[in-house]
């Protein structure tokens, strides 16, 4: 892939490994799937490294001219994921960074395809890293559609993002769950063991521990089977949305949270709920 500058951007060498078509049973089981470390490029279907030297200090200019900045939380840091919401065609910069005072712990919700998701919660002292999306408009906007924006997710600017490469200083963006986070235990989150974490503060749980406990809170943890349990919540909203009625009682809103809310009002998000 060449990008402005007139140098190539080498493949990443496993690139097929991160962008295994995943079942739907998969979707919710292996949530939030697996990520490159650093920074890469997703373009016509195929990832590329991407290190500071290919970047412009412009923001008018170079390959993440005129796009936004979204940190990914969850599944948006994993390119199978921004293939499946962006598509084939699509071309998306995606650069490595620590987020600041905050775990990424399961929220009070259910999926649209049966995960329990995630956001961002304060934490003192405690260092995640993740990665920053730089979206086009179009790409923004369909990626509020997928986040279920003003429903299931707020739109917010973080405040406490490090980028690891040298980038112009510009507003960070994100998503904060609603309906806030999972109480798993005293009151207290439980964060994500697929994120690498410095200072964590709270429990760990696997994304089938993190269900598992939903089913329990929930007053559903019957004799179905996990991947039984996520069939039937993908094919019933109305379920999927009593279920999350039930945990309301569970739920924990973050006090004074290191970001912004931002007013934004997008149609066509009803297939992502």
């Amino acid at each position: 892939m060449r990008f402005h500058g007139g140098d190539d951007l080498v493949e990443i060498a496993d690139s097929a490994s991160y962008l295994v078509p995943i079942s739907e049973i998969d979707r919710a089981r292996k949530y939030p799937y697996h990520a490159p470390s650093g920074g890469f490029v997703l373009s016509n279907g195929d990832l590329f490294h991407l290190d500071e030297s290919h970047l412009s200090h412009d923001r008018k200019d170079g390959i993440l001219a005129g796009r936004t900045a979204v940190l990914s939380v969850g599944s948006n840091r994993a390119p199978v994921q921004l293939l499946r919401k962006f598509g084939m065609s699509a071309t998306v910069p995606v650069t490595p960074a620590r987020l600041h005072d905050c775990d990424i712990v399961h929220a009070a919700i259910l999926g649209y395809y049966a995960a329990v998701p995630c956001t961002a919660f304060p934490s003192s002292g405690t260092i995640v890293q993740l990665n920053v999306a730089w979206l086009d408009d179009d790409q923004l906007i369909q990626m509020h559609r997928t986040e279920g924006i003003g429903v299931a997710y707020d739109f917010v600017e973080m405040q406490t993002v490090e980028h690891q490469f040298k980038l112009p200083i510009a507003p960070v963006f994100g998503y904060a769950a609603r309906a806030g986070v999972l109480d798993c235990g005293d009151g207290m989150p439980a964060g994500l063991a697929a994120i690498p974490v410095e200072g964590r503060q709270f429990t760990t749980l696997t994304q089938d521990q993190a269900a598992a406990k939903l089913r329990q809170l929930a007053k559903i943890d019957d004799d179905r089977t996990m991947p039984q349990f996520i069939a039937e919540m993908q094919a019933d909203k109305s379920t999927r949305d009593a279920i999350i009625d039930r945990l309301r009682p569970f739920a924990i809103q973050p006090q004074n949270p290191p970001w912004q809310l931002q007013a934004v009002q997008i149609d066509g998000i009803d297939a992502y709920l």
